[in-house]
């Protein structure tokens, strides 16, 4: 079989992976806090060794990484006194069964029990990295955030969101569509001012235009490259076939 159909299926392997995340952001484009992925492709040179010595190279693409944008997004005013979204650089940070991670997401509620929660009922943490709780009074309290990320409480502070910030943003790795977690290549999450707007949420960097344009270009490059492996799949069915033929 010629070493070029398994560099044309590679490439339509990674083309693939790479309509996947596209996809992927345009379905969360209105997520409030998401952040869009891009496939970064990286070409591949492999060789077959035989006796100690390359008797034959061979080119293939694969998808090197992921690349989180981490570009804001518009910021939409919603007037709701829990609502808090990130203007610039910086994340809130969220107690999850995983571990401490990080989030764009800043839409908080109260539970039952007086847990501030924010993106799929994860506990959001304070400065002095405690879950902030909200005092239960006679009543359900009136609770708000402030623009210096204080948590208040029918007039009173109970606590004040943990802001953080990364040496390298760009190290991060995403946990899920909304969570980050904090690797050797971001470095340690650091306590750092923040600025917040709030009554707003940021919305999802994805662009829904470029979206659909990297679909349309994808799928025809797809198309391409599948009329590449029919020709290679037909030279190999023809030499074959002249093979047999020869006395």
């Amino acid at each position: 079989m010629s070493d070029g159909i398994w560099s044309a299926a590679s490439g339509a392997t990674t083309l693939l992976l790479s309509l996947d995340a596209t996809a992927n952001n345009l379905a969360n484009a209105e997520t409030p806090g998401y952040k869009a992925d891009h496939a970064v492709f990286r070409e591949h040179l492999m060789s077959a060794v035989e006796g100690g010595r390359a008797v034959r190279e061979m080119r293939f693409s694969a998808i090197d990484a992921m690349a989180h944008d981490h570009s804001s997004g518009a910021i939409t005013e919603t007037t709701r006194p829990l609502d808090a979204a990130v203007d610039g650089e910086g994340f809130f940070a969220i107690q999850t069964p995983q571990g401490e991670r990080y989030t764009r997401a800043g839409s908080f509620s109260v539970t039952k029990s007086g847990d501030l929660v924010g993106v799929g009922g994860a506990t959001v943490l304070g400065e002095n990295n405690k879950p902030i709780k909200i005092p239960r009074g006679q009543g359900v309290p009136v609770v708000r955030v402030l623009e210096d990320g204080n948590i208040e409480a029918d007039g009173a502070l109970v606590g004040r969101l943990k802001l953080v910030k990364f040496n390298r943003q760009a190290g991060l790795e995403k946990d899920g569509h909304l969570l980050f977690r904090a690797t050797p290549q971001s470095g340690p999450a650091r306590v750092a001012p923040v600025n917040l707007t709030v009554g707003a949420l940021e919305s999802g960097n994805a662009s829904v235009v470029k979206g659909m344009t990297s679909m349309v270009t994808t799928t025809r490059t797809f198309d391409a490259i599948e009329k590449v492996i029919d020709a290679f799949r037909d030279a190999d069915r023809r030499a074959a076939m002249d093979v047999g033929r020869v006395r």
